[in-house]
């Protein structure tokens, strides 16, 4: 037990000297994890680096059902129109429901605006975790429900602050 544990201080000493990790961390649905918690997440990701001006991937294209956090850079999501609804940034998350959602396409076009750092989860590694360890799973499912409630809050409050400006406009 004791070499446990001072592996598990080795690990956790060596990832928050990295700042990537300290950026998942400082995630709001990080907030209410234990260290340890927040470890075996983080580890459940690949962290990748995207050049600027690499393509996502394009509205209508098939998943490859990968979960993708942002903890460096911006990506541009456009219409398939090709206007530009938004840009993400760090914090944010794409490909959500293409990964919870097996037969789901994409509904944008996603661009590295600038280099980009990523979190990704593909849905093929996710199960196998999910088989191999319940608990762990379970951990992960916990943390996707959190992600899909603060996109929810955005858009709601996103909605009240344009239903205000329009109402405003009309006295």
């Amino acid at each position: 037990m004791h070499m446990t544990n001072n592996l598990l201080s080795a690990y956790e000493a060596t990832l928050e000297s990295s700042p990537t990790y300290m950026r998942f961390r400082g995630m709001p649905a990080c907030a209410t994890l234990g260290a340890n918690e927040s470890m075996m997440l983080y580890s459940c990701f690949s962290a990748i680096d995207v050049a600027a001006g690499e393509l996502f991937y394009e509205a209508g294209g098939v998943s490859d059902h990968t979960v993708r956090l942002i903890m460096d850079g911006r990506v541009s999501v456009a219409a398939p129109t090709d206007d530009l609804y938004i840009e993400l940034q760090a914090g944010d998350t794409f490909g959500l429901f293409s990964f919870l959602d097996e037969e789901r396409v994409h509904s944008a076009t996603l661009r590295a605006v600038s280099d980009v750092t990523l979190l990704t989860l593909n849905r093929e590694y996710f199960n196998v975790i999910t088989l191999e360890d319940p608990a762990m799973g379970n951990l992960l499912l916990r943390f996707m429900f959190r992600l899909l409630s603060q996109m929810s809050l955005k858009l709601d409050t996103e909605y009240a602050a344009m239903h205000r400006y329009v109402t405003a406009r009309r006295m």
